[in-house]
């Protein structure tokens, strides 16, 4: 809930990145992996500003490095 649907309604997606990131705290260890950067550059804010240190990556950056290492 980023990008424009962010810029289009701020509210909706504020709640829905702090809704996202209550439930990625208490699981993850240090990351959460998606497949959409706009979502998770929010989350990621959301999760930045909790100063909870878990990382946001991009699952192109994992498969990335894995065909890096083959």
């Amino acid at each position: 809930f980023g990008g424009t649907f962010a810029a289009k309604t701020p509210d909706v997606s504020t709640a829905t990145a702090s809704d996202t990131a209550s439930h990625v705290r208490p699981t993850a260890e240090a990351g959460l992996v998606a497949g959409d950067q706009a979502c998770l550059m929010n989350i990621g804010g959301v999760l930045h500003r909790q100063r909870a240190g878990i990382k946001t990556i991009h699952l192109a950056e994992i498969l990335a490095h894995t065909e890096e290492d083959l």
